[in-house]
Order: C-alpha cells, then sequence, then structure tokens
C-alpha cells in the first residue's frame, strides 16, 4: 500500500536531472543544473496543465523530453571522444 507512494515522482525527479545535463552514467553534472532542469520541468508542468491535458499524456510528455535529451546527450559525448 505505501510502497507506491513516491511513483509519481520517479519519472520527474529522473527527466530533472537529465535535462540539468547530468549523465546518467555518472561523472558529470552540477547541482545548478539539476536545479534549472526542475525548474524547466515545473514550467512544463504548469503549461501543460493549464492546457487540460490528460495525466497520462504529460507522462508521454515527459518520457519523450528525457528520450530526446537523452539522445542529444548521447551524441554529444561521441563527438567529443
Amino acid at each position: 500500500m505505501f510502497l507506491s507512494l513516491g511513483d509519481p515522482y520517479t519519472l520527474p525527479s529522473v527527466a530533472a536531472v537529465v535535462v540539468g545535463g547530468t549523465a546518467l552514467a555518472g561523472g558529470q553534472g552540477s547541482y545548478w543544473g539539476t536545479v534549472v532542469g526542475a525548474i524547466v520541468l515545473t514550467l512544463l508542468s504548469s503549461l501543460l496543465t493549464g492546457l487540460q491535458l490528460p495525466e497520462a499524456l504529460r507522462q508521454i510528455i515527459y518520457g519523450i523530453v528525457l528520450l530526446g535529451l537523452l539522445s542529444v546527450y548521447g551524441r554529444q559525448r561521441a563527438l567529443r571522444t
């Protein structure tokens, strides 16, 4: 019953870290980047809520943003090596 209490916050928190520029593999990132990522996703959430989109569609948009940023960061890493 209480084990799923924080489930709605899992994807937005991981997305905030990725949007902030932290590499999921570790080694790169900053606190300020994560704070900026959280602010950006809070603004995105407010915009989606203001547009009265259902929760399922908001989760899909979070996933698309996360996948898009992961592909961009992976591409930048490949270009640096």
